[in-house]
Parts: C-alpha cells; structure tokens; sequence
C-alpha cells in the first residue's frame, strides 16, 4: 500500500515524496522510526521519519538537475546567506558521498525566526542530491541528538534511483 506524504521543502516548494509501505520496513533511530520512501519525480529513494515526528521542523529531500552548483544557488535563494558557510564535513552514504553544512539563518517567507540548517549536497551523473533538516534554533538546542537519529540516516540511505 502506497502512502501519500506532501513536506514543506526548505525552498518553500512542496515536494510529494510517496512512503512505500507494505514490504517496506520502519528503521528505528532512537525514538524516532524512520520509513522508507521512493520519489519517481525527484529520481530519490532514502528513508524519513514518520508524520508528526516533529513540530518544529522538517527534514527534506531531493534533487536538483545538474552540478552542485546549481544545488547551492536553489538553496541560497530561500535563506538570508550569500553563500554558504565552509563545508564542516564530508560523509559517505550508501551511494553518494555528500559534502555536509551546518548554519543558523532565517528562511524566506519564514518571518523573523531563526533556524538550524544542517544541509547535506551531493553531486550524481546528471543531478545533485540534497538532504536537510531544518529546524528552529530553540527546538533543536532542546534535541541534539536529531542530527544523529535523522539527518544522519536520511543522509546515509538516500540514493538515486537508477
């Protein structure tokens, strides 16, 4: 059975990510169960966490069609950055290996909050790939350990479609 989720992305865009369910199986990251999901439109698979795991934030996922660079200036335009802060890690997932930042800043059409971006991008054949989780400084303060139990494992599995 197919399950239909809509996320609000961190570009203000709303990307519809469908959840296999059925044979698909949950992933427990601490308290937090991760599901697995397949996105035909974006070219993706990888894993997310179930609905109304958090309030005060999202985690997205997806593609944008050519070289990273095109990846960055998506996201530039939806935050109060000129550009991206220095790259604080790489990571290798499953299938990609992904340049990882983490940043505080406000997002376009978000009015006057501020939020804790960790930002994970990844360059393919002919797409770049991104994760991340965005959430309001205060609540992820409260939550550290949100960047281990689900940016870590969305980042690891999420993969191309091939």
């Amino acid at each position: 059975m197919k399950k239909r989720l809509i996320l609000s992305t961190l570009v203000g865009v709303l990307l519809t990510v469908t959840a296999c369910g059925g044979s698909s199986s949950a992933h427990d990251s601490g308290s937090i169960a991760m599901v697995n999901f397949f996105d035909a439109e974006a070219g993706i698979r990888g894993v997310q966490p179930l609905e109304g795991w958090t309030d005060q934030g999202e985690l997205v996922a997806g593609s944008v069609p050519g070289p990273m660079d095109e990846a960055i200036a998506m996201v530039l335009t939806q935050v109060a950055l000129d550009a991206l802060p220095a790259p604080r890690d790489t990571y290798r997932g499953t299938a990609l290996t992904w340049t990882l930042y983490t940043f505080e800043t406000q997002l376009v059409n978000a009015g006057a909050y501020t939020f804790r971006i960790d930002l994970a991008l990844a360059e393919g054949e002919s797409a770049s790939y991104y994760v991340a989780l965005a959430m309001l400084s205060d609540a992820y303060d409260d939550n550290p350990a949100l960047y281990e139990t689900v940016f870590v494992h969305a980042t690891y599995a999420l993969a191309p479609i091939e």
